[in-house]
């Protein structure tokens, strides 16, 4: 809501021979600055009207409360993104009903000051079975609300947990309403209304849930549709990648064994000799075979040029962390083959 400014509402009724002019002014701050105004012509009759309990004040508070919630429930439903269920949204405003119960009057002395500090009790009914209704749209919503941080258990608990004391139950909403009847320079009469937002905020929360709360089913269905058909998708594009993998891994096992057992021929062949000038640089180069290939393994796909990645690599995108670890082992694999092909070259040359 926003900050104070005043909207004057002229009515006029008469008493007798007296004209009793009423001007009301509302603010949209927390604290409020909501002006009811009565010009006298009769200090006897304004006198009379000087009480927290006057039944015109109070019904004058409670249709500005109902005008106000009307303004912020349409607000709420036109930022909300989502289509209201506008047949249920019209019952909903034609049977709410704002009763202001439990006046008590704070002021000690009223003879004794221009201002009459007020408590009472706001009670909001809704239609029956509305609560419950909210109450399902809250799980759909917070199912949406990707920026929700801390998800409350219940509608009711979210209303409930704020400073301002509300209490949602049996399809009521209760809370506590302060005003101030107070004598101006001008004769007249003014009522402020201090703390509706909390009340106005809580009502329009609990009737926009549900009013929205079939176009949170259609859009919660359609986001799990879409998962659905995603994680299906996904599903067979990493069965393909694991599939892809299967058949180049077994091409480098093979390799493998091939390699091995030409480095053994070839070492075969040297004479003893040569065995013996080269047994040493042979296992150092065993040892550098092993960390480098480790070593390469463990570079991300990402980190290798596309031009360069192998066919069964196009897929990562579809890899889970099995794959990953089966990739970093044929990394190896490969790395493992072409070091030791590279090997039997200089060992040939030694040989010749």
């Amino acid at each position: 809501m926003s900050s104070c400014s005043k909207i004057k509402l002229p009515w006029f009724y008469k008493m007798k021979k007296l004209i009793l002019i009423t001007t009301i002014s509302s603010a949209l701050m927390l604290t409020g600055c909501d002006y009811f105004k009565k010009k006298k012509e009769d200090s006897v009759a304004t006198l009379s009207e000087w009480s927290c309990t006057n039944p015109e004040n109070i019904d004058h508070i409670q249709k500005y409360l109902k005008n106000e919630y009307l303004s912020e429930v349409q607000k709420s439903i036109e930022t909300s993104g989502y289509s209201a269920d506008q047949a249920l949204l019209q019952k909903i405003n034609d049977g709410l009903k704002f009763e202001i119960k439990n006046v008590r009057t704070i002021t000690a002395d009223p003879s004794k000051t221009n201002q009459l500090e007020c408590e009472s009790q706001l009670l909001v009914q809704f239609p029956k079975g509305l609560q419950q209704r909210a109450e399902n749209a809250f799980v759909e919503y917070q199912e949406l609300c990707e920026e929700c941080e801390e998800r409350s258990t219940s509608l009711r608990n979210y209303v409930e947990e704020g400073e301002s004391k509300l209490t949602l139950a049996n399809d009521q909403l209760k809370g506590r309403l302060n005003y101030n009847v107070v004598k101006t320079d001008q004769d007249g009469l003014t009522l402020d209304v201090m703390n509706q937002d909390a009340v106005i905020q809580g009502v329009t929360f609990v009737a926009a849930k549900a009013v929205l709360y079939e176009s949170y089913m259609k859009e919660n269905k359609r986001i799990k549709e879409q998962a659905d058909l995603s994680a299906t998708a996904d599903a067979e594009q990493t069965a393909l990648a694991q599939k892809s993998m299967d058949i180049r891994k077994k091409e480098l096992d093979e390799e493998q064994v091939k390699q091995v057992d030409r480095l053994n021929q070839t070492w075969d062949r040297l004479s003893d000799e040569k065995k013996a000038q080269t047994q040493q640089d042979q296992t150092d180069w065993f040892e550098k075979r092993d960390v480098d290939c480790k070593v390469i393994s463990q570079k991300s796909v990402g980190e290798i040029a596309e031009n360069d990645r192998e066919t069964y690599q196009r897929q990562y995108a579809y890899w889970d962390e099995n794959l990953r670890q089966q990739n970093q082992a044929m990394q190896y694999a490969k790395c493992f083959n072409q070091r030791t092909a590279e090997r039997i070259i200089y060992l040939n040359n030694s040989i010749n």
